[in-house]
């Protein structure tokens, strides 16, 4: 089942989260929006310092919008992170943040030699028969196979 080849490797230590007063952020492992009750710019310059000298190496960030309704985006392209983006938004009273996670599958081998579960047999139309039949069997060969 694809269920279960497809594993969500997003867990909230992959991505970097700004901590509350201290206290780590309480989050589960298939969370991937975060409201944060803090201002956009504490937000911001948490990030601006995580992602700095050879940390910043494969991670773009834009900041777009204007004073309150502030976009940041933060872009990956390092191949060892769980995450491929992440949209920092600015809200009246909190700021979240959007994670999309990278998704991995693992191999699966495939093997047998069964017919599917499930066949469509599509046939022709009453119709369609007399047109072939009336178009003769010389040009129509190719057709019925």
């Amino acid at each position: 089942m694809l269920s279960t080849l497809v594993a969500l490797t997003l867990t909230a230590g992959s991505f970097p989260l700004p901590s509350i007063d201290g206290k780590a952020l309480a989050a589960t492992p298939e969370q991937k929006t975060f409201r944060l009750p803090m201002r956009f710019e504490k937000v911001r310059g948490f990030y601006d310092g995580q992602f700095t000298g050879d940390e910043a190496k494969g991670v773009t960030s834009k900041l777009s919008g204007t004073v309150g309704k502030r976009v940041l985006t933060l872009t990956s392209s390092r191949a060892g992170d769980t995450w491929k983006k992440a949209i920092v938004r600015e809200g009246e009273i909190e700021t979240v943040v959007e994670i999309t996670p990278v998704l991995r599958m693992e191999e699966a081998q495939i093997e047998g030699n069964a017919k599917p579960l499930v066949q469509f047999i599509i046939g022709r139309s009453a119709d369609v028969e007399r047109a072939v039949e009336a178009i003769g069997t010389k040009h129509t060969e190719q057709l019925r196979r």
